[in-house]
């Protein structure tokens, strides 16, 4: 009897430290993680007609070592943070994302007020048609879409 106790509590014991691991056995994470290696892992892994992009947005706000809202004021601000990050990746609405492939390989942008870096990424329209350009002429002009640049080690 006292074996079947001791086995049953190594047994509790095992489930319940395995949950305190932060490891997940679902998806969880994982469209960031591949994107930021690899990032036609985008549309390897969408299925036809779906948007990966707004649960991009989810997990990067959770994972990304910092993020803000991307405005015509910050811009330059925010250039030069990204500068001390490994990667940067911008999102505007649910619709474009893009990762900055060369800070400094820019091009200076009259509607933005800053020298924009080229990048590489994806415009949903039926499917995720890929972009590569400096990124004003993927993210659009500013204006009142939302974006979101976000920041990672």
């Amino acid at each position: 009897m006292k074996q079947i106790i001791i086995v049953l509590m190594a047994i509790a014991g095992f489930s319940c430290s395995s949950n305190d691991t932060g490891t997940s056995t679902n998806a969880e994470n994982v469209i960031v993680a591949r994107f930021l290696t690899d990032i036609s892992s985008l549309v390897d892994n969408s299925e036809k007609g779906k948007n990966p992009i707004p649960t991009f947005i989810e997990e990067a706000k959770q994972t990304s070592d910092n993020w803000h809202l991307l405005t015509k004021e910050n811009i330059n601000d925010l250039l030069v943070k990204a500068k001390k990050y490994s990667h940067c990746v911008i999102t505007t609405g649910d619709h474009t994302i893009v990762k900055i492939t060369a800070l400094e390989n820019c091009q200076q942008s009259a509607s933005w007020g800053a020298c924009i870096p080229f990048a590489e990424g994806y415009v949903k329209k039926d499917n995720l048609v890929h972009q590569a350009n400096y990124m004003n002429y993927i993210i659009g002009k500013p204006d009142a879409q939302e974006r979101i640049i976000f920041l990672f080690k």
